[in-house]
């Protein structure tokens, strides 16, 4: 019998596209892409538009989401970070108001905010553009429990903090400095934050459809994740501080509405709209970010510069990239996230928006990172059950005792170092991959069962090697006792 490769096997379990759905012409390439692209990825359901202002915007829809009804335009979806877009266009209503300042410190509108050593004098613009110094992994997002004042809470945490550079000095991309600038909107409004983002954003847009409250998160479907290319139902989570970072929700026409506004179809002033889309903190070589939005100039050769913002929430994945010199932009919300899939999916939603600005799009490359870590887990499991069970069969025949008792208490001790050494080996990859150990389950199901499971083997086998140790001391103890 033949081996069947896992890039073959994985592509023969994902469902076959189906026919692209009829689209205008100038959207026909974009709509065959991004489908194939849907189909090829195994995504269950996902929402798109074509939003421009001068020729109209218009939303398709493809497959089901996850209580099996048709993708819809008024089918809601966490959009993950693209909340923090949002959340920068809130701060500069009431910039544009006089009720916030961007250079003034954190600490006139949040007296008790601190980091370990200090505030550090950091600003409001600081922490829009990722430069306050806060680190990722601060444990205040991502917070699933309900709490009286959860923005109170979250900056109250963040006191024993060590920040990673001087505010202004580096950019750090990190989901706390959001949260911060929702206590900030509500310090500022004097309203709750997500009482201030409808009425001053989601509102005046007609964003109707938005999710910014635990009642209506209740409401989502499931969103999907994905274990060995299997797409796997997720429930949707929900952080109360998450509309300010990551756990803004809402259809695809909102997403349209959000596009328009930011390609200055109201709102907020021209003027704020060129500072927020203007890069002003090095993020690598070619991306910069701006006020909420990542810049780069992957489309000055087609005359427009690019400004884009990507994210993820368990189950959900979301995109809303900006051609502002040609007047359109492209949006996407879909039911499936899962961490090694999170590159090539924003390569296709940059590759689509790369045929609306009249280009072709960069090939999508995938890497051999998350099949090898497939393989080599699954075959340091099945290396570990396997001497458990030659442990176990070794045990039943073997009848030699031990030659000196302190060998035995040695090898004890040698087994459950290496077990300990393994397991804590293993969890020790989750920082890596996620915020949380909660996070890595829900982004990488699959990764973090092959680890539990190398973990619970290298215990068993120190459990194994234990028994059989003890019973040859038995036997040595017995036949001493006989002589």
């Amino acid at each position: 019998m033949h081996a069947i490769p896992l890039a073959a096997l994985a592509a023969a379990l994902l469902p076959l596209p189906a026919p692209h759905q009829q689209a205008p012409e100038p959207d026909a390439a974009i709509v065959a892409y991004l489908e194939d692209r849907f189909a090829a990825t195994g995504v269950p359901g996902a929402a798109y538009a074509v939003v421009d202002l001068d020729g109209g915007s218009r939303t398709y829809a493809w497959g089901e989401d996850g209580d099996g009804d048709p993708v819809d335009a008024g089918t809601a979806f966490l959009w993950g970070s693209v909340a923090k877009p949002v959340t920068a266009t809130a701060a500069m209503t009431l910039v544009e108001d006089g009720r916030l300042d961007l250079d003034a410190p954190v600490t006139d509108y949040l007296p008790d905010f601190t980091l370990a050593g200090g505030a550090n004098g950091i600003t409001t613009r600081d922490l829009l553009e990722q430069t306050s110094g806060i680190p990722e992994g601060t444990g205040i997002t991502d917070r699933f429990d309900h709490r009286e004042d959860p923005f109170g809470d979250a900056v109250a945490d963040l006191a024993g903090v060590e920040p990673l550079a001087e505010a202004g000095e580096a950019f750090e991309y990190a989901s706390a400095n959001y949260v911060v600038v929702g206590a900030v909107v509500e310090a500022a409004s004097g309203m709750p934050y997500e009482e201030y983002l409808r009425a001053a954003v989601l509102e005046p847009l007609g964003m109707d459809g938005a999710v910014a409250t635990e009642e209506a998160a209740e409401s989502l479907p499931d969103g999907h994740t994905a274990a060995f290319g299997q797409a796997v139902p997720v429930p949707a989570y929900y952080d109360q501080t998450g509309p300010s970072y990551g756990y803004l929700g809402g259809t695809v026409t909102d997403l349209q509405r959000f596009a328009e506004a930011h390609l200055g179809n109201g709102l907020i002033s021209p003027e704020s709209l060129a500072l927020m889309h203007t890069g002003a903190a090095e993020v690598n070589d070619t991306i910069d970010y701006g006020l909420g939005w990542r810049v780069d100039a992957r489309n000055a050769d087609l005359g427009t510069g690019t400004v884009w913002h990507t994210g993820a929430a368990p189950g959900f994945a979301a995109g809303v990239i900006l051609l502002p010199e040609h007047g359109k932009a492209l949006v996407v919300a879909q039911n499936r996230y899962a961490h090694f899939e999170g590159d090539a999916l924003i390569g296709t939603m940059l590759g689509a928006a790369r045929l609306l600005a009249g280009g072709e799009p960069d090939p999508i490359e995938t890497g051999p990172l998350y099949p090898a870590l497939l393989i080599g887990l699954g075959v340091l499991v099945l290396a570990a059950l396997a001497a458990v069970v030659l442990t176990l069969v070794r045990i039943r025949r073997s009848r030699k005792p031990l030659r000196r008792k302190w060998t035995g208490a040695a090898g004890i001790a040698a087994w459950w170092a290496l077990a300990a050494l393994v397991a804590y080996t293993a969890w020790d990859l989750v920082p890596g991959l996620a915020p949380s150990a909660t996070l890595f389950r829900l982004f990488a199901p699959d990764i973090a069962w092959l680890l539990t499971a190398l973990a619970a083997a290298a215990l068993l086998l120190a459990a194994a090697r234990t028994w059989k140790t003890l019973l040859r001391r038995q036997k040595t103890t017995a036949r001493e006792s006989t002589t």
